[in-house]
């Protein structure tokens, strides 16, 4: 396990740095250009130790649910669709059963697309951290991209018991079967340049995964998914006693942490809403 992450590690650093010099020392153009977040749903629970086992006991709180966008000198890319579009029109939320997250979303995500003057059928690219609801929700608006899956998850996503064991996300993004996909197991470098890597974190799912991004101003940030769901998490390495593969996770929270230290990427946590809350969201935009 070591030893793969470390050739990760070592993979990325050289990529990225041709990428960013010529030979003759001059500066190329920065593959990524911008990448836009959208608030693509909240949530609120009324006992966070589901999440976070051994504390906040009986304890409510709240989720952030983001989407991201990556403009990328070769097309669009877009990462995770958040809670699915319907959700905007229930005017008391959405709440699948007494113990599940309570879900709210402000504005639906072809509208907020609509706002900054793209067409989902013209995203090229499009990759989830995983398949739950709140991450896949509008998937089958980008039914015209390419489908970066890890194997494993596609297996959970469209394999023979998907329609009976994750009914409310599959009819979120079922259309996306037919869709061009490159089935992964592992890393990936998703333009070949260093700039956009998918990083397998198993564990939350059999197949979830992470995303690395290089961004010319801020640098280079993972948006973590679920592989982590809150700063104290991670912080104490803490794994919600509910995911797929306890063990996995942490090994997946130490891969990326390996990664982080050598590249100083920084985290972005998906579900930790102070964090989130202080990242611009679109139409502003993210260098």
């Amino acid at each position: 396990m070591r030893r793969n992450i470390l050739a990760v590690v070592a993979a990325f650093i050289v990529v990225a740095g041709c990428a960013g010099t010529g030979d003759s020392g001059r500066a190329r153009p920065v593959a990524v250009e911008r990448m836009y977040v959208f608030n693509c749903g909240e949530s609120t629970v009324q006992d966070m130790s589901r999440w976070t086992p051994g504390v906040n006991v009986g304890k409510p709180g709240a989720f952030s649910a983001n989407c991201y966008l990556i403009r990328h000198a070769k097309g669009w890319m877009m990462w995770d669709t958040g809670i699915n579009d319907n959700v905007a029109t229930m005017p008391k939320g959405f709440q699948r059963g007494k113990l599940s997250p309570h879900y709210i979303l402000r504005k639906p995500l072809r509208f907020a697309l609509s706002e900054i003057g793209v067409d989902p059928e013209k995203i090229e690219h499009v990759a989830f951290s995983h398949t739950h609801g709140d991450h896949v929700g509008n998937g089958n608006l980008f039914t015209g991209a390419t489908l970066y899956i890890q194997q494993a998850e596609y297996d959970i996503a469209f394999g023979a018991e998907a329609a009976s064991k994750w009914n409310f996300e599959v009819t979120s993004y079922d259309k996306l079967r037919a869709s061009k996909t490159v089935k992964l197991n592992g890393d990936h470098d998703v333009f070949g340049d260093g700039s956009v890597v998918v990083i397998a974190t198993p564990g939350h799912t059999p197949g979830h995964q992470s995303l690395l991004v290089r961004l010319p101003k801020t640098g280079s940030v993972i948006l973590s998914g679920d592989m982590v769901h809150l700063q104290d998490n991670w912080t104490q390495r803490r794994v919600p006693s509910f995911n797929f593969d306890v063990a996995e996770s942490r090994r997946s929270m130490e891969k990326v942490a390996a990664i982080m230290q050598k590249t100083g990427a920084k985290l972005w946590i998906n579900h930790d809403k102070a964090q989130s809350d202080a990242i611009a969201k679109a139409p502003q935009y993210v260098e």
